[in-house]
């Protein structure tokens, strides 16, 4: 006769848990905080980051959360995605002020300057022509057009 024991299947939750991906986009504080490695103040900070730009559209913008470790990325990789992108917030790179373009997070002052110049000497700007522009931060070309409406 099988004791007990055997017959009464283990709780999964913690297994269940592990495996639903969350959007990242639709993460909450807490949400964050349950990855190991992720506090109080580096939660706030991937928040905040998030809110400036109206959503993540990569996972790869975690890289730039300062205070990161690669591995606290790692596990924010295999408990996050991005599902949804809504609350962007575009810029059109082609009608937005110096001011307006420098308040976009991936633009300083010096590089929308450059935009805008630009712009007057070339026409409107096409999402090739983004390399072109002087300090524009080719590695991140993909994302940022994302962004961009043009």
């Amino acid at each position: 006769f099988p004791s007990h024991d055997t017959l009464t299947p283990k709780p999964t939750l913690s297994k269940v848990e592990k495996i639903s991906i969350i959007d990242i986009n639709q993460a909450t504080k807490e949400d964050l905080m349950k990855v190991y490695g992720i506090g109080d103040k580096i939660s706030d900070r991937i928040l905040e980051y998030k809110n400036k730009l109206g959503a993540f559209v990569s996972m790869d913008q975690l890289n730039d959360v300062w205070g990161l470790s690669p591995e606290v990325i790692a596990k924010l990789y295999q408990n996050f995605d991005v599902k949804s992108t809504y609350g962007i917030q575009k810029i059109n790179i082609n009608n937005a002020s110096i001011k307006e373009l420098s308040s976009f997070p991936f633009f300083k002052y010096s590089l929308a300057k450059e935009i805008v110049v630009f712009r007057s000497m070339n026409g409107d700007i096409k999402t090739e022509d983004l390399s072109k522009i002087k300090g524009f931060p080719v590695d991140k070309i993909k994302i940022i057009a994302l962004y961009l409406e043009f």
